[in-house]
């Protein structure tokens, strides 16, 4: 330890530049296992397996206009072409197979902890020592809060636009030293880029404004007149604006503020949004260092008191962070914007204004969790402190790391992850039909169909599952049962694609022309890119 903190003190480059190839490196170490990682069902499925668009180079435009899932003939509310045009690129290059999916994942992970290994340079050092730094981005890179998101094959949103986040960041700040004008295009086109890759991108205009600040008050960056300030950061608010007005109208493809299909509890009382967001915050800050039990589909309440216990107590933590970020703005002002970033980071997913329709998912702290380090490695000064903080960065690096590694292994395949959330959610319906499915694919059938059974008991709300049970009375020669079940998931979604080709199979393969046609048709005008459709449609008579 003592030979790396004297190298630090001569301001090696040499060093600087190994350990940047070590943080890079690190992600690929500790997530190596999650390349054996399968295709899981849900959303692997919906944006890869079934996109018809990855398969054709002449519908990767069609990434840029419609929504991100609208290859596989579903409706969805996001929209990011950054994050389809690399999956088509791996279709068109290797196949659809799981390994590059990964690949991009944790590649674009390893890249941001890079960026942020330079941001924290730029920032911290030499005033906090570069062990120091160096732990704390491996550290940020090894939560096991992210695995959700990168064990998987289609995790590359949330890094990605991190990437070109941190990107831009870095880009402004070089900007802000030598004022010239590439690097403020480069910032200004990396903020486009981070917004075409994940709709939480809106809040980079804040986020930078509030460097520059926090900059200036420690010295790091020039001081700059409020009207320049004004000019400087115009175009960044005008492009969230332009981005938030087409989300809206051209680009709302079901509806971007509200997920919910119905009004209630939740959606129509922002008090009660508000007092549960406390308690998510709170969370969220607990598993970044002590990540006890967390698993994806994660069940939690809607608070409607205030003097709730979980409520008031989150709400006292988080307001002591807002008050140790208020005193210590004079004196430590990258601690204060650290806590700035978690806080206006985590705002998009809220559900202050966009209704979200789930309350926790561990991979929604990706960006928040990037302040809480920047605000930890801004007080670790002091010789004494450093040393005492390195040894216990160390310390949690391993432990996380090791959590991290052996996570990956979950996500392994659809029955295990399934299984894995079913021992913490027994009443997840959601989770239920997705284990059903695995077992239908391993022809387990009988297993798949008290498993959907279960699914369609606790929560009736998903057409997936009357229309996977179909499938299986399908394979079982019950056709008349899967007809029955096609039909209750039209009745339950009146857009589900799926079963209506395959009621039109059906009626087909019955001799039932004029039932077919109908079926067919109407699986045609919902997704006029199936192929399939197209095709059971010429056999029809005119």
């Amino acid at each position: 330890m003592d030979i790396i903190f004297y190298m630090a003190r001569e301001n090696n480059k040499i060093i600087i530049l190994l350990c940047g190839l070590l943080i890079f490196l690190f992600s690929f170490i500790i997530y190596f296992d999650s390349f054996k990682n399968g295709f899981l069902a849900g959303d692997d499925e919906e944006i890869v397996l079934r996109n018809t668009y990855l398969n054709n180079w002449g519908d990767f435009p069609k990434f840029f206009t419609e929504n991100y899932k609208a290859g596989s003939g579903t409706i969805s509310n996001y929209w990011r072409p950054f994050q389809l045009l690399p999956y088509g690129i791996i279709a068109k290059t290797t196949g659809i197979k799981p390994w590059p999916f990964h690949f991009s994942s944790i590649l674009f992970h390893s890249l941001c902890g890079l960026l942020l290994y330079l941001l924290f340079l730029k920032l911290l050092y030499p005033r906090i020592t570069l062990p120091v730094i160096v732990f704390t981005d491996m550290l940020w890179l090894s939560l096991p809060a992210h695995n959700e998101e990168l064990a998987v094959a289609t995790g590359l949103a949330s890094p990605l636009h991190l990437f070109w986040m941190l990107l831009g960041l870095l880009a402004f700040l070089y900007f802000n030293d030598g004022q010239k004008i590439r690097w403020y295009i480069i910032s200004l086109i990396s903020f486009v880029f981070s917004l075409f890759s994940k709709e939480s991108a809106v809040v980079f205009p804040g986020l930078i404004l509030g460097v520059q600040l926090a900059g200036m008050r420690a010295g790091i960056l020039k001081e700059i007149r409020p009207a320049k300030l004004l000019r400087i950061f115009s175009p960044f608010w005008l492009i969230a604006f332009i981005y938030i007005i087409l989300r809206l109208t051209l680009f709302n493809f079901s509806n971007t503020l509200n997920f919910y299909s119905q009004a209630n509890i939740f959606t129509e009382h922002l008090l009660y949004r508000l007092y549960t967001l406390f308690t998510i915050l709170a969370r969220g800050l607990v598993i970044i260092f002590f990540p006890v039990g967390i698993h994806p589909e994660t069940s939690w309440p809607v608070f409607t008191n205030f003097l709730a216990p979980q409520v008031f107590l989150s709400f006292l933590i988080l307001s002591a962070m807002i008050i140790l970020a208020v005193i210590n703005w004079k004196k430590r002002p990258l601690f204060t914007f650290g806590i700035f970033w978690f806080f206006f980071s985590y705002l998009p997913m809220a559900n202050l204004v966009a209704k979200i329709n789930a309350l926790v998912w561990d991979h929604w702290l990706y960006i928040p969790s990037v302040g809480i380090f920047l605000s930890l490695a801004s007080l670790l000064q002091g010789k004494l402190i450093r040393r005492a903080a390195c040894f216990i960065l160390v310390t949690l690096l391993i432990i996380l790391s090791i959590l991290t590694f052996s996570r990956s292994r979950y996500w392994r395949d659809t029955e295990a992850i399934s299984s894995f959330i079913l021992r913490h959610e027994p009443a997840s319906a959601k989770t239920w039909n997705n284990l059903a499915t695995a077992l239908d694919g391993k022809g387990r059938y009988q297993e798949a169909i008290a498993s959907y059974a279960k699914a369609i008991d606790i929560e009736d709300i998903y057409p997936q599952s009357h229309h996977n049970l179909a499938n299986v009375y399908l394979a079982l020669g019950k056709y008349g049962l899967a007809e029955e079940e096609y039909l209750k998931a039209i009745k339950m979604d009146g857009n589900f694609f799926y079963s209506y080709l395959a009621l039109g199979k059906l009626y087909l393969a019955w001799g039932e022309k004029e039932k077919a046609g109908y079926f067919i048709r109407k699986a045609l005008s919902i997704y006029p890119g199936s192929l399939e459709a197209r095709e059971l449609s010429r056999r029809l008579p005119n």
